[in-house]
């Protein structure tokens, strides 16, 4: 004998699949509570390989967002947690500062919204500032840099900076993908001006691996290094 499962109904939901299982219907009025504290709550994940205690990621931020009011913490999926704020402004705060390093890793942050499954929500995408090295002076213009940083992704924005010591350079914030290599150069060029080699400077880099280039582990624990040792150049900057 074959014994079959009858499949959620996707429609009415007081069309119940199985007479022998109870429905219960409820409002908006019923949870409304319930969906008041969630809409001032972020849903984070933490790029590592590391164990995480969830008591020792409240503390910690706790201090770094300066014991923000009502602060709960709650793991919901293996590094996947949901942050509660008692006020909504502390929780716009945190969310512009994503993605915020604990233990040398990304903690990477989204808003929670109602219809939203937890493990179906994506951490892979990052907003990093990155300087941009090596440029000629003539083209050392925001153009040239959001032309470079569409070959890293997403460009957000385009900055022009100067030091006394270094120089000037073009900055960009780019959406990276972190499930790739993290490039580390580019060259650019033209029949006039021949190759030049671009340098990429992250900004706030956490644990990277120098074999592979993906964020998340280091070279002593990277699965790929004994297959293929890529060529990484990149450098961490401070802040």
């Amino acid at each position: 004998m074959t014994s079959t499962s009858t499949p959620r109904s996707e429609g009415d939901p007081s069309e119940t699949p199985d007479d022998n299982v109870p429905l219960i219907i409820y409002d908006d009025e019923d949870i409304n509570e319930a969906i008041h504290v969630c809409s001032r709550s972020l849903v984070g994940k933490i790029i590592t390989e590391k164990p995480i205690h969830t008591n020792s990621l409240q503390n910690a931020l706790s201090w770094i967002w300066c014991n923000p009011k009502g602060l709960k913490i709650e793991e919901v999926r293996d590094k996947t947690f949901q942050i509660f704020f008692e006020e909504e402004c502390d929780a716009d705060r945190v969310l512009k500062g994503s993605p915020w390093v604990f233990r040398n890793s990304w903690l990477i942050l989204q808003k929670w919204e109602r219809g939203k499954e937890i493990a179906d929500l994506s951490f892979t995408h990052v907003p990093i500032k990155i300087q941009l090295w090596g440029l000629p002076p003539h083209c050392k213009i925001l153009k040239m840099g959001m032309k470079i940083g569409a070959c890293l992704g997403e460009v957000m924005q385009a900055e022009f900076f100067e030091t006394r010591e270094k120089g000037s350079f073009i900055k960009i914030l780019v959406q990276v993908d972190i499930t790739k290599p993290l490039k580390s150069c580019v060259n650019v060029g033209s029949r006039k001006d021949g190759i030049n080699w671009i340098d990429f400077h992250y900004e706030r880099l956490p644990q990277v691996c120098y074999s592979c280039g993906i964020v998340g582990h280091d070279e002593e624990f990277c699965s790929k290094k004994i297959i293929h040792r890529v060529y990484w150049r990149g450098r961490r900057q401070g802040t």
